[in-house]
């Protein structure tokens, strides 16, 4: 441990100050990842729900996946197809026993709509909303609130923020090199700002019930190249759910073009933030440009470089 001088900040050497505030940091960072996974954890206990396959496809992919999903049961149904402009039209009877979301896409499709105008019309948003209530309350889908709690617990970072910054601002009062210190301080502060834009897309249980239904229908994954002219307009749904857009191009591929679908469309990307501070930060890195210590008061100085 580097001992202080006279004329250090607060008493404590620069290299100290460092290793301590990079400790704090760590451990921040470690109390955000803890706080999220205990909002992200959901109902535990071993197997799956039983889903139905919009809301397969709203727990991997969102909305426009859920409503896709649709399309390609109704498609399989005989009851949608497209226009050469690319908006959808009925082509035949509702199919019996639809959902409520297959309801409000066929009832869509009526009014020449295109595919990526589905998730905007009313009837089709009120399904959709009520599907991810159903999923919130299944403990698959984080609800609002926790999304919200996910993102702030970012916050814990701050007073770190807020020390690092008094310290900067003491040590060059004190005419003591902060050029380390400022560059911990800025890599922390980008951290806690972009996580405080992110949060889960989904729990835990919702993780392990996607993985369970995949392993049961990994026979309708386009790897497995299925023929889904045997299958019926429920398999070809619940392949749309969990295996992505793509899988309408192997169920009907004219249909998909004509559609305008989008098949890169598939599970949603993870807001798990997994980043942190960089090695770059402590005093064993390498130069930082002009905000770095030199000469005498560089970190194997008595001064160092956190202030």
């Amino acid at each position: 441990m580097t001992l202080a001088a006279s004329g250090d900040t607060w008493g404590i050497a620069g290299p100290t100050f460092l290793g301590i505030y990079l400790a704090l940091v760590v451990a921040a960072i470690i109390a955000t990842a803890i706080i999220r996974s205990a909002l992200s954890r959901g109902p535990s206990g071993p197997g799956f729900p039983s889903l139905l396959p919009e809301q397969a496809a709203f727990l991997n992919g969102g909305a426009l996946l859920a409503a896709y999903t649709a399309l390609g049961g109704l498609r399989r149904g005989g009851a949608i197809g497209a226009n050469p402009d690319r908006t959808l039209l009925p082509t035949g009877p509702l199919p019996a026993g639809s959902s409520p979301l297959d309801t409000a896409v066929y009832n869509a499709a009526g009014k020449r709509l295109r595919t990526r105008q589905l998730t905007s019309d009313p009837w089709v948003s009120s399904a959709l909303e009520d599907i991810r209530g159903s999923l919130e309350r299944g403990g698959l889908l984080p609800s609002r609130g926790q999304r919200r709690a996910s993102r702030l617990a970012a916050l814990v970072l701050l007073p770190v923020v807020l020390l690092g910054v008094a310290r900067i601002s003491d040590g060059l009062s004190n005419d003591r090199p902060v050029g380390f210190l400022i560059l911990l301080v800025v890599l922390s502060a980008i951290w806690m700002l972009v996580s405080l834009t992110r949060a889960p897309q989904r729990t835990k249980a919702g993780k392990r019930a996607l993985t369970g239904l995949r392993g049961t229908h990994h026979h309708l994954a386009p790897g497995q190249a299925p023929s889904y002219a045997t299958y019926g307009a429920g398999a070809a749904a619940m392949g749309v759910a969990l295996f992505g857009a793509s899988t309408l191009f192997l169920l009907d591929p004219a249909f998909a073009a004509e559609a305008d679908i989008n098949r890169a469309t598939s599970g949603g990307p993870s807001s798990d933030v997994g980043s942190s501070c960089g090695s770059s930060s402590s005093c064993g890195s390498g130069s930082s440009g002009g905000s770095s210590c030199g000469g005498g008061g560089g970190c194997g100085g008595g001064g160092g470089c956190g202030g």
